[in-house]
């Protein structure tokens, strides 16, 4: 028997090994349990713990090639305290010692709300509405300000979230999108270089669902900032066509875009109507999803297509660390599994999207994989604060709450040798 078989049997030993013991730790009663009606806190959270500790052994090349195996980062997981409301889509601010919900869907009611949660208290607080609604709004933010741009139900409007000196919070509208833009559009990139740019790339036109696009795509714009009267200007169209659901970031300047999804012409209309016919699944859906990954040099105002992601990916956030690493935070439409309940068009557990952390090191245009994160949840805006990961809500496969989640996913970041 040669040493690499050897290798296998022990890694597959060690694997089945902390399986068993995350079942018998899950059993245990949890000091702080978040759990729902449909969603077992207590349980998913040291399994997925021990599940990735024991996936560090196994290399990530034996699934796909051009990745590494080692991984620069581990992510510890826990939950914080839920959302007072079902939340998915929109953007997050780290400001202050607050992170600043705004901008998404809000359910079952589908309201207008902005939350400011305290990060050492982990108390939720109202924060002033948008002045318009918003329900699935894109944005960005600094270290002072949440901006939100356009939307599903924002047609043109652009405004930013500021605190004033007595610690107010309040809404200021920015430059509207030009003309072109029409009524607006929804599941789009963004990226921001504080003080010089400002990216809308990608997206779906407001005015039909996402898994049709019979309407044009819409112009990518960018704005530079640091001027007195800064206006919106077309940039470079991206590479990729006619595309939503991007993962976008910044590093160094450059903005980074990571596949997306976008309709067949011929193929999802047939692939769609056999899934109403005969009530079951179809792959992706019925509308493809994409691997390709681009970067973007505002100077030149170029795009250069990078690395491809090992898989397809759609509808996930990019969180950077130390200007160079970008997490890629899911998503994908493979279903995922947790203990829980679900409803509608699911059965039994608790189940969601694409579960899989990757980390793409833009100095050297490879992937690697951190790891699972505790639920796969789609369109959840990411956002790194020290050394610690907070996503809200975000969107299930399950139908509880019409889809949408009140789960408050939190992540420490370890770096390995």
């Amino acid at each position: 028997m040669s040493d690499t078989v050897e290798l296998q049997i022990a890694r597959r030993s060690l694997l089945r090994g902390a399986l068993s013991a995350a079942l018998l730790e899950s059993a245990k009663p949890s000091a702080i349990d978040t759990s729902t009606e449909w969603r077992n806190d207590a349980a998913n959270i040291p399994f997925i713990n021990e599940l990735n500790t024991a996936g560090e052994s196994l290399p990530f090349s034996r699934e796909y090639d051009g990745v590494e195996d080692h991984c620069p980062f581990r992510i510890r997981w826990r939950t914080g305290p839920n959302l007072p409301v079902s939340w998915k889509g929109g953007a997050t601010a780290a400001i202050g010692g607050r992170i600043l919900i705004a901008g998404g869907l809000w359910m079952p009611e589908r309201k207008n709300l902005v939350y400011s949660y305290e990060i050492k208290t982990g108390a939720y607080e109202p924060a002033p509405p948008v002045p318009y609604e918003t329900a699935y709004t894109q944005g960005v933010a600094d270290a002072d300000r949440l901006v939100l741009i356009g939307g599903r139900s924002a047609g043109r409007n652009v405004s930013e979230l500021r605190r004033n000196a007595s610690g107010k919070w309040s809404w200021h509208a920015l430059t509207s999108l030009p003309p072109e833009e029409g009524k607006g559009r929804w599941l789009a990139g963004t990226g921001l270089v504080p003080g010089r740019w400002l990216f809308l790339v990608a997206g779906h036109p407001t005015g039909t669902p996402s898994e049709q696009r019979d309407l044009p795509a819409l112009p990518n714009w960018r704005m530079r900032l640091g001027r007195s009267n800064p206006r919106w200007e077309p940039m470079a169209a991206y590479p990729a066509g006619s595309r939503a659901l991007v993962t976008t970031a910044v590093v160094k300047g450059k903005l980074y875009a990571f596949g997306g999804s976008n309709p067949d012409r011929a193929a999802t209309p047939r692939l769609r109507a056999l899934m109403t016919k005969y009530e079951l699944p179809i792959p992706e859906g019925g509308v493809p999803v994409y691997r390709d990954a681009f970067s973007y040099d505002a100077d030149a105002d170029r795009w250069t297509a990078i690395r491809k992601v090992p898989f397809p990916l759609l509808g996930g956030a990019g969180v950077v660390i130390d200007d160079r690493f970008i997490l890629l935070m899911g998503t994908s439409e493979t279903k995922t599994y947790r203990a829980g309940k679900s409803m509608g068009k699911c059965s039994g557990l608790w189940t969601g999207y694409g579960d899989v952390v990757l980390c793409y090191d833009t100095r050297r245009d490879v992937y690697s994989k951190v790891g699972l994160m505790p639920y796969g949840v789609a369109t959840c805006p990411w956002i790194k604060v020290g050394n610690e990961l907070f996503g809200f809500g975000g969107e299930p496969y399950h139908w509880y709450n019409k889809n949408t989640e009140t789960v408050l996913q939190i992540g420490t970041i370890e770096k390995r040798i």
